[in-house]
């Protein structure tokens, strides 16, 4: 584990066969921060949900449209920004993937994942685009205890 905080980041092209660099790296990066294993996965899979929202949705999956990236991690936490290109949405207004009107629904629930696998979630829209930060927050360790 390091001390010292790390940050990366990456610009990759709307295309879905970057989603397992983007989350390879993220669960990395929480790995040398000291999360434990199951961290590390909600921090990936979250990762990975909001990579595939900016290129699908956001980008359109065109790959000429970049996403921009950043992780930052330190013992305390993993910061992850993604910016996609697109032309914003409201994230008040995605149906709710509980509802029974949309439990049958094959798509839709990459936010409600977010929502549940990371301590923080905030939206910034941008011109063009939507910036994404999700902030997920090593557990405090016991006394001589090891994540």
């Amino acid at each position: 584990m390091f001390e010292e905080p790390i940050r990366i980041s990456m610009s990759l092209p709307s295309r879905p066969e970057y989603l397992d660099l983007v989350q390879d790296v993220v669960v990395s990066v929480a790995r040398l921060c000291g999360f434990a294993e199951d961290g590390q996965m909600d921090i990936g899979l979250a990762m990975r949900e909001g990579a595939v929202n900016a290129m699908k949705h956001g980008n359109k999956l065109d790959p000429r449209l970049p996403i921009e990236v950043e992780i930052t991690g330190s013992i305390e936490r993993i910061t992850m920004t993604i910016r996609d290109r697109g032309t914003g949405f409201d994230p008040a207004s995605v149906p709710d993937p509980t509802l029974p009107e949309n439990i049958l629904k094959s798509s839709g629930r990459g936010l409600f994942l977010i929502h549940t696998l990371v301590d923080e979630v905030r939206f910034h829209p941008r011109s063009p685009g939507t910036e994404l930060v999700l902030v997920k927050r090593r557990p405090a360790l016991a006394a001589g205890a090891s994540a």
